[in-house]
C-alpha cells in the first residue's frame, strides 16, 4: 500500500506541475487548455464544415477553434479529421486545420482509438446520464499516439515519443481534497475528454495537457496503447476489490470490460473463475482468451435465484473439492438490474459484489439478501493512478490485450466503426480505429 501511495502522489504531483501555475494561496490550473490561456483543441459544429464528397472546404477562422499551426509548420501535417456526435443523434466526420499546442500542452498524432460503449450511447441518445450534447461533441477516449509538437514549458514528453492519453484531467487545485488525496477521478470539475462539453480523442491530431500523457516503451503497439484505457478501468476495479491468489471470482458480462476484467482476474491468480453472458459467441471468445475460465450462459427465462444456484454449481464442480464453493467476489460488468440480482444471490456471505458496469439511474436490489448475509456492494467511477502500472503489465507481457480487438477501421471510416460496434447482429468485442500503419 505504501508503494501504491507513493506512486499515486508522485503521479499527481507531476501532472500538477505540467498543468497548473502557483498562485499566492493555491495551485491554479491553466484552464486545462481552454481558449482563454492557450487555445483549445475542440472542434465546434458551428465553425467547422462537414466532410465533403469532393474537395475540402475552405475553413473560416473562429475564436472557438484551436489556433492552427503556422503555414511553415503545418506543411508536414495532414488535414485533421474528427468524428463527432450531434444533438440530432447523427455521426459526422469533420475536417479542420491541425491545432497548435499552447504552454503546457502537447500535440499528439492519434494512431489508434478504441470504440467504447459510451461513444455509442452518446451518438444514439445525444447524451449519457447527466451529460447532454447541445451541439456536437467529438467522440473517443481510448487513444494512443505519437507526440508531434510540444508547447512552451513541456519537459515530460518530446517529439517522437509514443504516449498513452489519459482522458480525465482534474482541476489540480490544492483546495481540492480529491486531487490532493490521489482520488482525482472524483474531482468535481474533472475534464473528461469525450464527455460534453469536452471534445474527445477520436481525431487525427489532438492537443492534450502534457502532464496527462504517459510515455510508453517503443515496443508497445498502437493498439496496445489505446487499450490501456479499458485496462485502467479493470485494473482500478481489481485493486479496489483486492482480488487475490486462489480466490473464487465471478465475472458477469463478457463484453469488452468483462473480458479485460477476466484477464486481470487471471493475472491476479484467482481460481476458479466463472464468466457469464447471454451470448454463447462471447463466452466462446472468453474461453479462447483464457482457457481455464468456466462459462455460464444466462437464460432470461430463469429467475435470479435459479441462475445463482446454477452458477454456484459451476464453481463447485470446477473446484472439485467435495464441498460447495461460492464466489468470494463478483465483478459485475453489465450494470443490468437482473445481473446484479443474480450476483447478490450467488456471492458467498460476507463477500463482495463489485459493480463495474454502468446502469440506470435507479434500480431495485434484493436488500434483505445483501443485508442478512453481510454482502458488501461497491462501485467504480473510472480510475486514478493506474496508467503507469497498466503500461508495465502490458509492456512486460503480463496481460495481452491484442486478442480482444475483433475489427479494425481506418480513421476515414470512423463513423462506420462506431456503427459496427453498435450492431448487435454482428459479433464484436473491441472495435479499433487506426490512422496509418504500425
Amino acid at each position: 500500500m505504501l508503494d501504491l501511495y507513493a506512486e499515486r502522489n508522485s503521479r499527481v504531483l507531476l501532472a500538477m506541475c505540467q498543468t497548473t501555475q502557483r498562485s499566492d494561496t493555491f495551485l491554479h490550473r491553466d484552464q486545462r487548455g481552454s481558449t482563454e490561456i492557450c487555445g483549445s483543441s475542440d472542434i465546434h459544429c458551428s465553425s467547422v464544415p462537414r466532410l465533403p464528397t469532393t474537395h475540402p472546404p475552405t475553413l473560416t477562422p473562429s475564436h472557438n477553434m484551436a489556433p492552427a499551426l503556422d503555414s511553415s509548420a503545418s506543411q508536414q501535417f495532414k488535414e485533421n479529421l474528427t468524428l463527432v456526435a450531434t444533438h440530432e443523434k447523427k455521426l459526422e466526420l469533420k475536417r479542420s486545420a491541425c491545432p497548435k499546442p499552447g504552454p503546457g500542452q502537447a500535440l499528439v498524432h492519434v494512431r489508434a482509438t478504441g470504440v467504447c460503449g459510451s461513444d455509442v450511447h452518446f451518438w444514439q441518445h445525444a447524451g449519457l446520464g447527466p451529460w447532454k450534447i447541445t451541439d456536437c461533441t467529438a467522440l473517443g477516449h481510448e487513444s494512443g499516439g505519437e507526440v508531434v509538437a510540444v508547447g512552451e514549458g513541456v519537459t515530460n514528453v518530446s517529439v517522437g515519443d509514443r504516449v498513452a492519453i489519459e482522458p480525465g484531467v482534474p482541476c489540480g487545485k490544492a483546495t481540492c481534497n480529491f486531487c490532493l488525496t490521489g482520488q482525482y477521478n472524483l474531482c468535481p470539475t474533472v475534464d473528461f475528454y469525450s464527455v460534453p462539453p469536452k471534445d474527445g480523442t477520436l481525431t487525427r491530431y489532438h492537443v492534450h495537457p502534457a502532464g496527462w500523457l504517459h510515455k510508453v516503451p517503443k515496443s508497445m503497439k498502437w493498439a496496445e496503447i489505446a487499450l490501456l484505457e479499458p485496462l485502467s478501468v479493470c485494473l482500478s476495479a481489481t485493486l479496489r476489490a483486492e482480488l487475490k491468489l486462489g480466490q473464487p471470482v465471478l465475472i458477469t458480462g463478457a463484453g469488452p470490460i468483462g473480458v479485460v476484467q477476466l484477464l486481470c482476474a487471471k493475472a491476479s491468480g484467482c481460481s476458479p473463475i466463472v464468466i457469464t453472458d447471454l451470448s454463447s459467441e462471447r463466452l466462446d471468445f472468453a474461453k479462447k482468451l483464457v482457457p481455464s475460465v468456466n462459462t455460464y450462459q444466462v437464460d432470461t427465462k430463469k429467475d435470479a435465484k435459479t441462475a445463482a444456484r446454477e452458477i454456484v454449481d459451476v464453481f463447485t464442480n470446477a473446484a472439485d473439492m467435495g464441498v460447495q464453493v461460492m464466489p468470494e467476489v463478483t465483478m459485475e460488468c453489465t450494470g443490468v438490474e437482473s445481473s446484479i440480482h443474480t450476483a447478490a444471490y450467488a456471492t458467498q456471505s460476507a463477500g463482495l459484489v463489485f459493480i463495474v458496469g454502468v446502469g440506470k439511474d435507479f434500480i431495485q436490489v434484493p436488500f434483505m439478501e445483501l443485508s442478512v448475509r453481510q454482502i458488501t456492494v461497491s462501485h467504480l467511477f473510472r480510475y486514478s493512478n493506474t496508467w503507469p502500472r497498466a503500461i508495465r503489465l502490458v509492456a512486460g507481457g503480463v496481460i495481452d490485450l491484442l486478442p480482444i480487438v475483433t475489427k479494425t477501421f481506418p480513421l476515414e471510416q470512423a463513423d462506420d466503426a462506431v456503427r459496427h460496434s453498435a450492431d448487435r447482429t454482428k459479433f464484436s468485442v473491441k472495435t479499433l480505429i487506426v490512422d496509418g500503419e504500425e
